[in-house]
């Protein structure tokens, strides 16, 4: 057995060893020149229209298709169908070499491949009146029943200006949408594309043995635009900018039953003060409606926001400053009021004094980020 085994080793290894030396041939051998036998051994040698650049290029198509042939033999199918496709590139119309591509791809799964080239090899030998077109044409006929197909279907409504549709990145022609086109069995990527659109991509498995196929592409959804300076002011504006709130207390003081002019300004401070709450309860609820609107389909989870989002965001920040700051004036003139009307002095008993009049005014403004507050009066 051990013997045995040795003279199979021996026999395989010089079949192995030339291929190897073909292959390094390939590297070495020059894109033309001059050969001993031009069309000895030659897939479609000899045929009408079949003949190639130069001697070099047929040299190197013979060496292929003879290490395809090996890789075959070994099992290495997926390294066969390689080295055929490099003869088919050299020299595509050699009948020989597309008859065994084709049965490379077919014994790789590949079934619309190996029909493709079936197909191609028919015509070729049919045009040029070579007897094999009979055979490439049958094995050809043989594979149709198992071809997959797939249908790349686009609704007219779909269809935007300079739509493209691509399977697997090889543009698909407009007159083949909706077609039900051979493929081989496995993944595919379709791809659909348009100026201003989003892009849009789906992977889809085709089963083997006469699968049916259809991918349906939708409508693609406009790319969003950065809005112009004056349209996104007119579209998100900002908290407006409250008029001032002026309150005018007017009264006796120190006279025929007055107040004292000091309880007068508190109560002046105390009117500004219930002004500013006021205004800091305006640009609270402003605030919470930017944000709100800023998460209705402009904002995501993550706070990711488009241009709109974006100046909603802004606006809601700049309404919440100014209704901090509102608050925070308002609280302290209300403050200020209780200390000035508590601690201000009774009306002196005794002789009447001369009747004063005392005016008080307060005036209240509030907007993005500022809040005054101005108390004044006479007496």
């Amino acid at each position: 057995m051990r013997r045995g085994a040795r003279t199979k080793i021996g026999s395989s290894l010089p079949r192995r060893l030339g291929c190897a030396v073909v292959a390094l041939s390939l590297a070495l051998a020059p894109a033309s020149g001059a050969a001993s036998e031009p069309g000895a051994g030659l897939p479609g040698a000899g045929l009408p229209g079949a003949g190639l650049p130069g001697a070099g290029h047929k040299e190197q198509v013979l060496a292929l298709y003879q290490v395809a042939r090996q890789l075959l033999e070994d099992g290495r199918i997926a390294e066969a169908c390689a080295v055929l496709e490099q003869g088919r590139t050299l020299d595509p119309t050699a009948i020989n070499l597309l008859l065994r591509l084709g049965e490379c791809l077919a014994r790789a799964g590949r079934t619309a491949g190996a029909w493709n080239v079936f197909s191609e090899a028919a015509a070729i030998a049919k045009s040029s009146g070579d007897p094999r077109a009979a055979r490439a044409a049958a094995l050809a006929a043989a594979l149709e029943p198992r071809l997959s197909r797939m249908a790349i279907a686009v609704p007219a409504a779909g269809a935007a200006p300079g739509l493209e549709i691509r399977r697997n990145g090889v543009p698909v022609a407009p007159a083949q949408w909706g077609q039900a086109l051979p493929v081989d069995p496995g993944t595919h990527t379709i791809e659909a594309r348009a100026p201003g659109r989003k892009r849009w991509s789906l992977v889809r498995a085709v089963p083997p043995d006469g699968a049916r196929v259809v991918v349906a592409v939708p409508v693609l959804e406009q790319e969003p635009r950065e809005p112009p300076a004056g349209a996104r002011a007119a579209a998100a504006p900002g908290p407006r900018q409250q008029a001032p709130a002026v309150l005018t207390i007017a009264g006796q003081g120190d006279g025929d039953g007055g107040w004292p002019a000091q309880r007068v300004i508190a109560l002046a401070s105390g009117g500004a003060g219930l002004v500013g709450l006021g205004l800091g309860a305006v640009f609270g609820a402003e605030a919470i409606a930017r944000r709100d609107a800023s998460n209705r389909g402009h904002c995501d989870a993550r706070s990711r926001c488009d241009a709109a989002g974006v100046a909603l965001r802004e606006d809601a920040q700049a309404a919440g400053t100014a209704s901090t700051i509102a608050f925070s004036a308002g609280t302290a003139a209300l403050l200020a009021a209780g200390l000035l009307f508590w601690t201000a002095p009774s009306s002196a008993a005794g002789a009447p004094a001369p009747a004063r009049r005392a005016a008080t005014t307060a005036a209240a403004a509030a907007g993005p980020g500022a809040f005054s507050l101005v108390v004044g009066g006479s007496y």
